[in-house]
């Protein structure tokens, strides 16, 4: 399926030019992406200048272009004139965006397409594949590299990570990619329960890919692994101790989860060996850790396969895991209902795509959660949903984009995980909220109306 993307125009004007400026967006599959671009570019001797950001937008476009009439004044002494400007996993939904930046432009992406691009654009929703569930921008990326010369095949466990760090499917034309791996050996599959590897009650406690009501709490964890009589490295358990825990960990998501977490948790481990953190969610947890603690220059060197980084960044992961069960723990308090979202919000706050993912997974998977964070002078926004909220006709894009617009910003993104920014006026954020509930509720009772009828 991955043959369906039409990647000539991008590979072509690629090999056109003798530099590029990467920019990326800062989680896990940004930065996978932008690995596997500057992986591709170095192997065809090109010069390149990678930037990851939070967020594109006018502000950085305008900054952009100024630093091309700087010329060679950049820090690494790269030349702007004539650079090609390659983004990834950004750009597809703000073309008044893309339209500003001076000079040669591609894009690289997998969100909702919004508007037409007048440059060279790849994204999996143009050929008919689901950009939220099926391909994500490193696999995007990895079709361009893997155009531009068969050797670049082993760069597919970099977007095999992308993919796990959006919570993708391994289906479609991800599992073309995942096959690419383990038929070349880059990338090996086994059963078990995905959480990273490590000791077993260190896991449980920290880890907001499985919270539960054990989670952040040591004793209640030991408790739980002595009630099952299960303990030690998780990659060292035996078969039958693997089967007891994920069996135990099952039973304890039925009761309080999204059934969709079950098939994300307990399932195939996927071990990249080529990458210098092996296990795929351990490699994504330090991704996304290095990011939010505004180290995206040692992530990106992770994918690039530097191993000096490693001890560092597996450090800075373990910290920041610890600190977003802190952060959902004191963010529960401040949950709000309306009749048809889950909303919370927060001031300054960190990590809130997590926190909204961990609300809506494992807390009240009836509703999608939207955060908002005031910070500065505007209202950022992420909003998560579930499959099962998707498949009775959730559109998260959609809901952000027109309550964005309503309180007079913008957003956008996948149908179940999507951000917004909106002013810091007075009714923004309830004139947002208002929107976004009376969306949601068309969404899913329009739906729910047509199966009954």
């Amino acid at each position: 399926m991955i043959e369906k993307l039409n990647t000539s125009k991008v590979t072509r004007s690629i090999l056109d030019h003798e530099a590029a400026r990467v920019v990326s967006h800062h989680d896990a599959d940004g930065l996978t992406a932008a690995g596997v671009v500057c992986h591709a570019l170095m192997r065809l001797g090109k010069r390149f200048h990678a930037t990851i950001i939070s967020q594109l937008d006018h502000g950085f476009v305008e900054r952009l272009n100024e630093e091309r009439v700087g010329g060679s004044d950049d820090a690494d002494g790269t030349d702007e004139d004539g650079m090609l400007t390659i983004f990834c996993d950004m750009g597809s939904g703000h073309p008044d965006v893309i339209s500003e930046v001076n000079g040669d432009v591609v894009v690289i992406d997998h969100h909702t397409p919004v508007g037409d691009l007048s440059c060279p654009h790849v994204n999996p929703h143009l050929v008919g594949i689901d950009g939220a569930f099926e391909l994500s921008a490193s696999g995007t990326a990895y079709a361009v590299a893997k155009e531009l010369s068969s050797a670049n095949v082993d760069l597919c466990g970099l977007a095999i990570a992308g993919a796990i760090g959006d919570k993708q499917l391994m289906t479609g034309a991800n599992a073309d990619i995942l096959s690419d791996g383990m038929q070349n050996g880059i990338i090996t599959v086994k059963k078990g329960i995905r959480i990273g590897d490590g000791d077993i009650a260190d896991l449980l406690e920290r880890n907001i890919e499985i919270y539960l009501d054990f989670t952040g709490d040591r004793a209640k964890v030991n408790d739980f692994l002595k009630e099952i009589g299960v303990n030690g490295r998780l990659s060292e358990l035996a078969d039958p101790e693997l089967r007891k825990l994920a069996t135990a960990l099952t039973l304890r998501l039925l009761a309080r989860g999204s059934p969709d977490v079950i098939e994300t948790i307990i399932g195939d481990v996927y071990l990249l060996n080529r990458e210098v953190i092996r296990n795929v969610d351990d490699f994504v947890s330090a991704l996304h850790a290095c990011a939010r603690l505004n180290e995206t220059g040692l992530a990106l060197t992770l994918c690039l396969r530097d191993q000096a980084g490693v001890s560092h960044a597996t450090t800075a992961s373990i910290d920041y895991q610890s600190a977003l069960v802190n952060d959902v723990q004191l963010a529960r308090p401040d949950i709000m209902h309306t009749d048809h979202i889950t909303y919370i919000r927060l001031q300054d706050a960190e990590a809130t795509g997590i926190i909204a993912s961990t609300v809506t997974r494992f807390l009240h998977p009836d509703n999608p959660c939207i955060v908002l964070n005031e910070s500065d002078d505007r209202i950022k926004i992420s909003a998560r949903g579930t499959k099962s909220l998707i498949a009775r006709g959730l559109d998260l894009a959609e809901v952000l984009r027109v309550a964005a617009e309503a309180a007079g910003g913008r957003g956008g993104g996948h149908n179940i995980a999507s951000g917004a920014a909106i002013p810091k006026a007075d009714d923004a954020a309830d004139t947002f909220l208002a929107t976004a509930d009376s969306l949601v509720g068309k969404q899913l009772g329009q739906l729910g109306r047509q199966k009954r009828s």
